[in-house]
């Protein structure tokens, strides 16, 4: 026998109040480590840069492509850990000034 639930329906012995609440909690953690993703990403990519943005700057020396291809991976990949949280809206990164 299959019960078939109503998703419209609250569950017997929960309230809406309850239900809204894990929900708000539950986005808040995942913000919250897609943000210690981001900064971790950020700091690599920020150390992989530096040597080659002083040399560029002081000595005009172009950033390398390789340089700028492990960038591009390691941006992709940190977008990527990120939408596997199941977070797909990115403007938390505007109102976090370490990123």
């Amino acid at each position: 026998m299959v019960e078939v639930l109503d998703i419209n329906e609250i569950p017997q012995g929960l309230e809406y109040e309850t239900i809204e609440y894990e929900e708000i909690v539950s986005q808040t953690y995942l913000i919250q480590e897609a943000l210690k993703i981001d900064l971790e990403y950020t700091g690599l990519i920020s150390d992989l840069l530096k040597k080659h943005i002083e040399k560029l700057s002081i000595d005009l020396i172009p950033i390398p492509q390789a340089a700028i291809d492990e960038r591009d991976r390691l941006s992709a990949e940190c977008n990527q850990k990120i939408l596997d949280l199941g977070i797909t809206n990115f403007s938390y990164r505007q109102q976090n000034i370490r990123l």
